[in-house]
């Protein structure tokens, strides 16, 4: 397949097809990701226009950070609000706690949430997609079927007989809850519809006049009344939960709607209603996210109860990931493995992150036992007041750990080579480093036994093959080897990191001790990366001899780290780091790769959940280490 990407419109004879149904914000958003690429895309819509119904419209930091990707953040941000943090009320509406996003200024550019309604960044996205014209927009088209091919997705429309309106090299899915694509594929949409709804009623009547400093985004824990009040550019919108015996229309009654709303605050007038609407709640998943030439994102693929603004949010980050799986077959990647990447990485952040953190929000909310509410109370009121611990809450209810676990998790998966048979090292590693901190031992150290990662010091030529795969079958735990040969010779460096590979080797460490030139060191990762297939390339850095006058350790691990981890690396290693703070910085400028500490046995550290938080993943204990060295060459 001939195409260009970066920019230049494909003109090919052989141009890929790709068909997006659906332009809500997440079909909206690979659209625009995949033509700033280059790449031809044709969205189809069933209605006349896109829609302007008023449901998301809490935007997350790292959506945010996506569409700034894609140029559309400013344009967002402009015309919507800026929630700088969030708020927990109680039954007399009293403040529990103010949770503060400023907590979150060493994470992302965008420590705040914006509150805008979801049809405003369609509208900013498509004002960008009708100036492209490899972009098709067609509206009245909604697709009634899809049908396999070997290589092919054929999209059929209404009135369609045996031929298919489209012939498409992929087709993504992005056509809602009651998608006809997912239908069509008999993919099965798994999971339970409650018997509560909830009613949200739009009002023009401003809250902030009836409460002391509430947030635009506020939670009322109130067992006989609970809801959320979140403010819009053009509202106040309110949620509440309506009784099981209410029918749909008792709740819509406007008399009813008025009381709902004075049970928010009384005022000696009736509220302006401008809208209400019932929404039923559903957790669900698509038994597979991916089938032949077709990827499911957003509703189409997952729905979840409107608690923590997460579904729209998921969606983008699911039409961020298939664009990466797209991108990846076309450009020669195995097709097969981009869809089986996507699917499983994407069904796990919905099943194992926005559902489990959705229904969490919703028992919590609507719990009655009083010492569990008291208990719930006094725990958010010491998760504000702890800087650690808002920090790590934040990072959660904000998607930004999910996130990051599934950028990891797509690099890791569309890495361009074949598997290495099942559950190898490297996998079993990538898997312990995504689930969160780990510790490690030296491999002849009495702590290795309960280690969850064994580190062997740079070896000889002699424990390749079968000695050295005896060793690692001995192990428990995956094992880490520092390569024991000249880094000048590329050649040698591919040749043994692929013998190490066919040891079951987890990781090889290409050490950086303050010996060689740092390209020399980038070519040997390179190398590496370019030999491998699932072992993973962990690159160290340091020690630095802390006496010399020009010679700052972090400024050279950062300097360093960011080369080789541009050349390849999948984890950055740091000898002679502890501190907190300089840790951190270090995450911040290469936030792309997990940290991994190699420390003496006797090193003072800060606590596992401290340390994740600075981006570390990896703490190796008792490793021997050279002695400190200028770097400076």
């Amino acid at each position: 397949m001939n195409h260009k990407l970066e920019g230049a419109i494909v003109t090919s004879e052989t141009q890929p097809t790709i068909v997006i149904a659906g332009m809500g914000p997440v079909g909206m958003t690979a659209a625009l990701s995949l033509a700033l690429a280059g790449i031809p895309v044709t969205l189809l819509e069933a209605g006349a226009d896109l829609s302007s119904e008023s449901r998301a419209s809490t935007f997350h930091p790292p959506s945010l950070e996506i569409l700034d990707e894609l140029g559309v953040a400013d344009e967002l941000i402009e015309t919507g609000l800026k929630a700088p943090g969030f708020q927990y009320r109680g039954h007399n509406r009293e403040l529990l706690a103010h949770l503060d996003m400023e907590a979150l200024e060493g994470d992302t550019r965008f420590p705040f949430r914006i509150q805008n309604e979801q049809g405003n960044v369609t509208r900013i996205i498509r004002r960008h997609l009708e100036a492209m014209p490899h972009v098709t927009l067609r509206y009245n088209a909604p697709v009634e079927r899809v049908e396999m091919g070997t290589d092919k997705a054929y999209v059929f429309l209404p009135g369609d007989g045996r031929e298919p309106s489209y012939t498409a090299d992929w087709v993504l899915a992005a056509d809602g809850a009651g998608s006809k694509v997912r239908n069509s594929l008999g993919i099965a949409f798994e999971g339970v519809t409650y018997p509560e709804r909830f009613l949200v009623a739009s009002t023009t009547h401003d809250f902030l006049d009836d409460f002391d400093d509430l947030a635009y985004v506020s939670y009322i824990y109130d067992p006989d009344d609970w809801g959320v009040l979140l403010r819009t550019p053009k509202h106040w919108r309110v949620l509440f939960p309506i009784e099981e015996d209410e029918t749909d229309a008792q709740a819509l009654d406007p008399a009813r709607v008025q009381q709902r709303l004075q049970g928010v605050i009384a005022l000696d007038k009736p509220y302006d209603i401008a809208h209400s609407t019932i929404y039923k709640v559903h957790q669900r998943l698509a038994a597979t996210f991916g089938q032949g030439r077709v990827l499911l994102a957003g509703d189409a693929a997952h729905i979840n109860n409107p608690l923590g603004g997460m579904g729209m949010n998921s969606g983008i980050h699911d039409a961020h990931a298939a664009v990466q799986a797209i991108r990846y077959a076309l450009d020669g990647g195995d097709p097969v493995r981009a869809v089986a990447t996507y699917a499983t990485v994407r069904r796990d952040a919905a099943a194992g992150d926005v559902q489990a953190n959705t229904q969490k929000n919703y028992e919590e909310m609507r719990e009655r036992d009083a010492a569990q509410r008291a208990g719930r109370k006094t725990e958010m009121a010491d998760i504000a007041a702890d800087p650690v611990r808002l920090r790590a809450y934040l990072r959660g209810s904000s998607m930004i750990a999910s996130f990051e676990v599934s950028k990891r998790r797509m690099l890791r998966g569309l890495t361009p080579v074949r598997p290495a048979g099942q559950l190898p090292a490297g996998r079993r590693l990538s898997d312990l480093v995504r689930e969160g901190a780990i510790t490690g031992a030296a491999l002849d150290s009495a702590a290795s036994a309960d280690a969850s990662v064994a580190y062997l010091e740079p070896h000889h030529s002699q424990l390749l093959a079968d000695p050295l795969h005896t060793v690692t079958a001995a192990s428990a735990a995956p094992v880490i080897l520092g390569l024991g040969i000249d880094l000048v010779d590329a050649a040698a460096v591919a040749s043994e990191t692929a013998a190490l590979e066919r040891s079951d080797v987890a990781a090889v460490e290409i050490a950086d001790h303050g010996d060689a030139d740092a390209s020399v060191v980038a070519a040997a990762v390179s190398a590496a990366h370019t030999a491998r297939r699932d072992i993973l390339v962990l690159a160290t850095v340091g020690p630095v001899d802390a006496s010399g006058a020009d010679t700052d350790p972090v400024a050279v691990a950062i300097e360093r780290g960011t080369q080789y981890v541009a050349a390849g690396a999948d984890l950055l290693g740091l000898v002679g780091i502890v501190d907190l703070d300089e840790l951190q910085a270090i995450h911040q400028a290469v936030p792309q790769v997990p940290l991994v500490l190699l420390t003496p046995p006797d090193a003072e550290l800060a606590s596992l959940q401290e340390l994740m938080l600075a981006g570390v993943r990896i703490v190796i204990e008792g490793a021997r280490v050279p002695a400190a060295a200028a770097l400076a060459h």
